[in-house]
């Protein structure tokens, strides 16, 4: 009896333990196809098999009951002959899950909750005094926005062949800007909370392993001096001052290659740090992330970028209780999103000719400049290491 019903007992679970388990499910089943061939970004359905014979559980938005909107174009959608196959049959716009499918899904959910214990360390690491474990309701908002950048990692920032080249314009037909579209101004604020204090995990524990100087000085000075959401969501998106660059190539990275490098950068060496991300990810300095600089474009397109009364701060908002009057501030920013991923109605969209795209940096070109820092000091032997 327990065999046959297994799945159906732990998709129940996980479900309720890894909520919304649907969105870590969109991660599981994404394909470099998805992207590809529309300027719309739409989720697929996922069925899930539960036993033998089984029509299966759907998980997620149901077929053919989309919205696309005033601005979709059908001629621009036309249905992929390319298959999205798991563990069984699917189409375009299903994937099909059976109990095979369980174990690499609880290895997701592994990393979910190694990400759960540790955000709390990493979002007040200018507070510690703060810090504290995450409350009933902020859970749920750290698992969306978590499955939500992962998902736009493994589209955007990997190896695969990107759909736009050039940096994200508002009120562009652009796939990624369009995913963005669909979700809330407080969920973007949940989004651009977890990517800064992502970028804060690579800001102080890969970037000093890539300057030698930083780690001999007994006080050093910070690598960047402003850090902050509402100075990155005004400023930073378009910052390419040197550690700037860096950050946002490591930015790239996903959530299982961050946190190995968060728990083991002390065994790296800059080189090896560099030369291992350099095998694993061949296209890696090609470009920046560009998921803060999407989130910008959305709020723009609502005209909410200047002045928007629900941008997190040191350590409230975004995630986390604000603990004043802005948490009912919030529940107004929480039915803005575009289920269709469109502009709103009456807004015509528009073609990138842009190409532009700033160039990622790994640090490598840091090496120059530490030789003549370091000879100067007598430290050159250090950079043999």
């Amino acid at each position: 009896m327990f065999n046959r019903n297994k799945t159906a007992i732990l998709l129940e679970t996980l479900s309720r333990d890894f909520s919304p388990f649907e969105e870590l499910l969109q991660v599981y089943t994404a394909a470099a196809d998805d992207i590809d061939c529309c300027p719309y970004y739409q989720p697929r359905t996922v069925l899930f098999k539960r036993f033998p014979d089984d029509t299966g559980h759907t998980i997620g938005p149901q077929p053919g009951c989309i919205n696309y909107g005033a601005n979709y174009s059908a001629e621009s959608n036309k249905p992929s002959t390319t298959i999205r196959k798991v563990a069984g049959a699917a189409t375009r716009s299903v994937a099909v899950l059976t109990e095979d499918d369980l174990r690499p899904v609880l290895r997701m959910c592994r990393v979910v909750r190694r990400w759960e214990q540790l955000f709390p360390q990493m979002r007040w690491f200018y507070y510690p005094e703060a810090c504290r474990t995450l409350r009933a309701q902020e859970l749920p908002r750290f698992r969306r926005a978590f499955y939500r950048w992962w998902l736009y990692g493994t589209y955007f920032h990997g190896e695969w062949t990107r759909p736009q080249i050039g940096h994200p314009i508002p009120f562009v037909l652009d796939v990624r800007v369009s995913q963005m579209r669909r979700y809330s101004t407080a969920e973007l604020m949940e989004l651009l909370d977890l990517h800064e204090t992502m970028k804060d995990v690579i800001l102080h524990y890969i970037c000093p392993r890539l300057d030698p100087t930083y780690q001999l000085s007994h006080n050093p000075a910070p690598l960047m001096e402003k850090v902050g959401r509402e100075h990155s969501l005004k400023t930073t998106w378009n910052d390419q001052s040197k550690w700037a660059r860096i950050v946002k190539t490591y930015a790239k990275l996903g959530p299982e290659e961050l946190m190995h490098y968060f728990e083991n950068i002390y065994s790296y060496t800059r080189k090896r740090l560099i030369a291992e991300i350099r095998l694993e990810r061949p296209t890696f300095t090609f470009d920046q992330e560009s998921l803060q600089g999407v989130i910008r474009c959305v709020l723009e397109e609502r005209q909410l970028v200047d002045n928007l009364p629900i941008i997190p701060g040191d350590c409230e908002g975004g995630i986390l209780d604000f603990d004043d009057e802005r948490d009912v501030r919030r529940m107004d920013f929480e039915q803005d999103g575009r289920v269709d991923g469109t502009l709103p109605p009456g807004v015509p969209a528009v073609q990138q000719f842009s190409r532009h795209s700033p160039r990622g940096d790994d640090g490598e070109y840091l090496e120059e400049e530490l030789h003549s820092v370091f000879d100067v000091h007598g430290y050159t032997a250090v950079l043999q290491a």
